[in-house]
């Protein structure tokens, strides 16, 4: 049985375009947002920090496909992990 470490070309395409999605998805939020607010400062710095890791999750994704590395699935499972626990901890305060 051989092991699969890493995930494919579409795949890691595909998971992009969902990461962009949820990067358009907390810029909106952030420009609707009213950051004069205890809470709202609380959401913003959530989102901000959403979106940075969104951002280095795709950075992760181009820098491996472009020297022709296989994307593994440890880092990726970890940061959707990571961004929907703070996608979800925006939308509940």
């Amino acid at each position: 049985m051989e092991e699969v470490t890493g995930v494919g070309i579409r795949t890691s395409l595909r998971l992009t375009a969902l990461l962009v999605l949820l990067g358009l998805i907390s810029v909106v939020s952030l420009w609707t947002l009213n950051p004069v607010s205890g809470s709202g400062e609380s959401v913003f710095a959530l989102m901000l920090s959403l979106d940075m890791v969104v951002f280095a999750m795709i950075s992760y994704i181009y820098r491996k496909s472009r020297s022709s590395e296989q994307v593994g699935r440890g880092p990726l499972i970890a940061g959707c992990c990571f961004a929907l626990l703070l996608l979800f901890a925006g939308l509940l305060l």
